[in-house]
């Protein structure tokens, strides 16, 4: 099975000051020494850090596992194409779920739209839904505000939280999506995750 494909989900993760910032793209073809990407609409902002000779570090998704690797921009997205040198000597393949995850022990304040209060905890955290467990009944589409406690200076993450999924054995666990996040705070949640698997290694 090949690791890097046309299509696949592709991050890539660069320093910015003091803050490790991700940019979530896909791969749209994957040559002998290189890999082309197609960046988001936002990829401007942080243009400086995608010019020709600038390091970054590339995470690919795939079904069998996390592909990473240290790379740098061959050509800049102002040219024809935005491409990363690929050389399949410095690949790591971490065996593991899709997306990053972590298992937890934050806590997690819920205010519900009606002002009630519930102080949950957490038992997964990934970059695109958190897992919790409550003894109070939440329902399938429901939305809260949250407010995830994050050790090591992390700080708190707040954010809007709706329920995707109800265990059906263990009826009080639950995993909601993320939405209405700010920018930094999401700079914070990564980077908190970097730290804690590069910490687990």
């Amino acid at each position: 099975m090949d690791l890097l494909k046309t299509g696949q989900k592709i991050s890539i993760f660069f320093q910015k000051n003091t803050k490790l910032v991700e940019i979530s793209c896909v791969i749209s073809e994957v040559l002998e020494d290189r890999i082309i990407i197609e960046l988001p609409q936002y990829f401007m902002r942080y243009i400086e850090y995608l010019d020709v000779g600038c390091k970054l570090t590339v995470k690919v998704f795939s079904k069998i596992g996390t592909v990473d690797f240290n790379t740098i921009v061959i050509s800049s997205p102002l040219e024809n194409d935005f491409s990363v040198e690929l050389d399949y000597n410095a690949m790591k393949l971490t065996p593991n779920e899709e997306i990053p995850v972590v298992n937890a022990v934050e806590t997690l304040n819920i205010t519900t739209d009606d002002s009630r209060f519930f102080k949950v905890n957490t038992f997964e955290i990934a970059t695109e839904y958190l897992k919790f467990y409550s003894d109070y009944e939440f329902q399938l589409n429901e939305s809260f505000n949250c407010e995830l406690n994050l050790p090591k200076n992390c700080g708190i993450i707040r954010f809007r939280g709706t329920v995707i999924y109800v265990d059906p054995v263990y009826d009080n666990e639950f995993k909601i999506s993320y939405s209405n996040m700010t920018e930094d705070d999401r700079q914070n949640l990564l980077y908190y995750m970097y730290l804690y698997t590069n910490s687990s290694d």
